[in-house]
């Protein structure tokens, strides 16, 4: 379990060291990449309309991370 949590340590590292470097030296690549998630996924009118289905869909992911973690825990 350690393992893998590592892994995932070290994949989010990575990726924030990318976009920080991206906000130093490539900004307008990041302000193109902020414009598409504002746009696509992000989108007002579409989370107005998909409100219940993104609200569900987050309450079931946090019911398995909590689950994950308070069973890791009674490990």
């Amino acid at each position: 379990m350690s393992g893998s949590l590592a892994w995932l340590k070290l994949f989010f590292g990575f990726i924030f060291l990318l976009l920080g470097l991206g906000y130093c030296y490539r900004p307008d690549l990041v302000e193109r990449v902020n414009l598409f998630i504002r746009d696509y996924l992000l989108n007002d009118s579409y989370l107005a309309l998909e409100r219940k289905k993104w609200g569900l869909f987050l309450i079931l992911i946090g019911l398995i991370c909590i689950y994950m973690g308070v069973s890791a825990m009674s490990r």
